[in-house]
């Protein structure tokens, strides 16, 4: 398997594409909310359809999508990639379980690393438990429109509403 991660200067990538068309949309849109956010996304590129905009989790605290702690789960067993920033392209093989080939640039010399601590000990396949979905801070309530506060970034409850709900 190979990853790149960088576009030549000749050519542009999609994703930068995508992402340069949201924050067009999004410097003219007012966004206080998800729905409001999904909604620029999907207008961003109406005809091409390039940007589809997929919700991992509503404002009433509902998850559409969990998000995991992968990186407590893969600490123990795996080391960082010294300088990770400095590379360009990364390869894999499935024969040679840890190891990565990372290049500077597509025709520099590839630098192998062994990232598993102990490359006969793979990570166990287990079920990682789900972290919990941050909220907005309340400093961010000023700048929701009026209809959205109470959606948005609800205001804090007192310790007496806390105490009745318990």
């Amino acid at each position: 398997m190979k990853s790149s991660a960088s576009c030549t200067s000749s050519l542009i990538c999609a994703s930068d594409c995508g992402f340069g068309l949201i924050k067009q949309a999004y410097k003219r849109t007012r966004v206080s909310t998800l729905a409001d956010i999904a909604k620029v996304v999907e207008n961003s590129s109406p005809e091409s359809l390039l940007n589809i905009p997929q919700l991992v989790g509503l404002e009433d605290g509902t998850v559409l999508g969990n998000t995991f702690d992968w990186q407590a789960h893969l600490n123990p067993y795996f080391r960082k990639l010294p300088q990770i920033k400095s590379y360009q392209q990364f390869s894999f093989d499935a024969n040679r379980p840890g190891v990565v080939l990372a290049r500077t640039h597509s025709d520099a010399e590839p630098v192998s690393f062994q990232l598993l601590c102990d490359p006969e000990v793979l990570p166990p396949v287990v079920c990682v438990p789900a972290l919990p979905a941050p909220g907005l801070a309340t400093d961010s309530r000023p700048f929701c429109s009026d209809e959205a506060k109470d959606i948005t970034c609800p205001a804090p409850q007192s310790t007496t509403q806390k105490r009745m709900m318990v």
